[in-house]
């Protein structure tokens, strides 16, 4: 009985540590931020996922203000995002986000506080983009036999004039339909010409809604109006819907239009038989200029001078004695924006020490010092000259004196 209940015990723990692990919220420090990033897994590659697999990143919980009152917004400190296909073929898998601490409904800018936490996306590849099983496409390919028929002699010359064969069309919704084309005449081969030929349907549907590869508005066919929050600087806007019936019209308006402050997106989807259509309005904000700013306003290297400037992003330094790291001050100049250090340990000749600044709106800039080390080549050449000049002379010597001394043994 004892045992039995230690080990219900144990599931219990355990059970407390997951829940406890699935909702962090390190806090609103520097160290709270490092955890946050350090918890964060890297990306994953959907090539070898079939069912289900979760990836964490790292979020900061801020107040955005608008007109004196504000909402909470999730920025990404560090996204942890999955790429390539899943390895059933689903290309649009569908997500799953679970933030570890959250907060809703309205906030004070000045009187509420933020906070770090994870978040969990979970990436469903037995399911689509919008809830549905998905299913594995699958190709079949019929062998045709070859005829038994002899064909007519050459020298046999035709006894009727050419006929044509029967032409059939058949039009199924959405499917793709075949006209055939027969041709003989006795004494020839038979040739047949298929056209493939696309029938319209009504189909106006979506599955899904890009703009530049980047932000996929995780469209549905219940909601007609959504919004997205860009990078100040992102001038171009490239629209990629995918309609169920390829054959159907798509008409993207007002996206060469997005000024400094956002603009709309307007979408019209019409089936390719002209009777149904579907429309899709996007309302675009952007971060504001100073929130996309991922560059750094000082960067200090202590006992060196790298000359700094904030438009220059290559640095070279010599390194001095045996230093195997530098001690680098960093300043954004957006204070919001947050940077990390990478490649600065055990440094050696040609070494890339990059330090990463990402802005509010995700937008990052990556300043490099690049370390040079003096060659000790030159120096181990002179030091076999000298050495190899000493032996020289030493053994020259050495011969002479040798020499003399059995010259006066002769001589006496």
């Amino acid at each position: 009985m004892k045992k039995f209940n230690y080990i219900i015990l144990m599931f219990a723990m355990m059970f407390t540590c997951l829940i406890n692990v699935n909702a962090i919220n390190y806090g609103s420090d520097e160290s709270a931020r490092l955890a946050c990033q350090a918890d964060a897994s890297s990306p994953v590659d959907l090539s070898g996922v079939s069912t289900k697999v979760t990836t964490r990143s790292c979020v900061q919980l801020v107040c955005n203000s608008l007109n004196g009152t504000g909402s909470w917004n999730y920025i990404y400190v560090r996204l942890a995002n999955a790429t390539g296909v899943c390895a059933n073929g689903n290309r649009t898998p569908y997500q799953i986000k679970t933030y570890g601490y959250s907060r809703s409904g309205s906030c004070n800018p000045r009187g509420d506080t933020w906070a770090y936490t994870n978040m969990d996306i979970t990436y469903d590849c037995t399911r689509t983009s919008n809830g549905q099983a998905y299913e594995q496409a699958t190709t079949t390919t019929t062998k045709k036999q070859p005829s038994t028929q002899k064909p007519t002699s050459p020298t046999q010359k035709p006894t009727s004039t050419k006929r044509t064969g029967e032409t059939t069309t058949s039009v199924i919704g959405g499917n793709d339909t075949t006209s055939t084309k027969g041709v003989t005449s006795p004494g020839e081969n038979t040739t047949n010409t298929t056209t493939t030929t696309r029938a319209v349907t009504s189909d106006a549907s979506i599955k899904r809604i890009t703009i530049n590869d980047k932000f996929d508005l995780g469209y549905s066919s219940d909601r007609s109006e959504y919004s997205i929050k860009v990078p100040y600087s992102m001038s171009e806007f490239i629209v990629y819907v995918e309609t169920n019936d390829s054959s159907a019209y798509v008409d993207v308006n007002g996206n060469g239009d997005i000024s400094s402050e956002g603009g709309v997106i307007t979408i019209k989807v019409t089936s390719s038989d002209l009777s149904n259509s579907t429309d899709v309005k996007i309302n675009v904000t952007r971060y504001t200029k100073e929130e996309g700013d991922c560059s750094l306003a000082q960067l200090l290297v202590k006992d060196y001078n790298i000359d700094f400037s904030s438009s220059k992003e290559q640095y070279v330094i010599k390194l001095q004695n045996n230093d195997r790291s530098l001690e680098i001050e960093a300043i954004p100049t957006n204070p919001s924006s947050i940077f990390t250090i990478n490649g600065n340990e055990k440094l050696r000749n040609n070494s890339k020490v990059e330090i990463l600044v990402e802005a509010v709106d995700g937008t990052t800039c990556t300043y490099v010092i690049t370390t040079k080390k003096s060659s000790k080549l030159l120096l181990y050449l002179i030091l076999i000259v000298i050495i190899g000049v000493g032996l020289f002379f030493g053994i020259k010597k050495i011969m002479e004196i040798s020499t003399k001394g059995k010259n006066k043994y002769r001589y006496e």
